[in-house]
């Protein structure tokens, strides 16, 4: 297998904490396409991101990263925001169709039509469909990008309209407080299929604020499965 090639174990996804409820019933990371398609609002969805992906033609993916602890987790839980991580064994990705991204598609300030198009390259990948980035999507793209750019910069792993989270996830938090919670939401839910781990390699403490906010939502979207959010988005606090 590719990824076990270069020494890759598992594959992250980072969320807020409040869509714990929500990721666990459906068993599965889902594109904000299919987030929309399911009834969830824009308001749901990360405000600056969301905008950029439907731009950049990457709406219909979920965008996982082969880094643990990439600079926008440490962001957010430097400011208290409650977040945590979805780590999928790499073995899974044995039986689903991915891409490989070296930019950030919601961040890069070059894309293609931009004033600096990013080449197609061995480094780079190459442009498909509407995608307005460089992807790698053969085996041997995707071999020469992880062999020009692992352990060099943050690589996104992309996964058409949904990736269901099989045996082995695990999701790990970042303070004692969000495991209690997680364990409780799960507890509820009456599922015991994911580990629930604790990280203590990054300083967070979680704003009171915040906190309450998303003790609130959990409550809520843990005893009614139809709803779909109250429009709690980090970006907009």
């Amino acid at each position: 297998m590719l990824l076990s090639q270069f020494g890759i174990t598992a594959i992250y996804h980072y969320a807020p904490l409040h869509y714990l409820p929500f990721i666990a019933r459906r068993g599965a990371l889902l594109s904000k396409a299919a987030l929309r398609r399911e009834g969830f609002a824009d308001s749901h969805l990360r405000s600056t991101s969301s905008a950029q992906d439907a731009q950049r033609g990457f709406s219909n993916f979920v965008h996982l990263t082969l880094d643990a602890h990439p600079p926008i987790l440490k962001a957010k839980l430097a400011r208290g925001f409650p977040h945590f991580e979805v780590s999928v064994p790499a073995t899974h990705f044995s039986k689903v169709e991915y891409l490989l991204c070296r930019f950030n598609t919601a961040k890069t300030r070059y894309f293609r039509g931009a004033r600096r198009e990013p080449p197609e390259s061995d480094r780079n990948g190459r442009y498909y469909e509407e995608m307005r980035l460089p992807v790698a999507k053969t085996a041997a793209q995707q071999e020469a990008l992880l062999r020009l750019n692992y352990g060099q910069q943050m690589i996104e792993v992309l996964v058409r309209d949904q990736l269901p989270l099989g045996q082995g996830t695990s999701f790990r938090f970042f303070h004692r407080d969000d495991v209690a919670s997680a364990a409780d939401v799960l507890r509820v839910l009456g599922m015991t299929t994911y580990a629930l781990e604790m990280d203590e390699q990054l300083e967070y403490v979680p704003s009171s604020k915040y906190r309450q906010a998303v003790t609130k939502a959990l409550a809520r979207a843990t005893a009614d499965p139809a709803w779909l959010g109250d429009g709690l988005e980090f970006d907009r606090v």
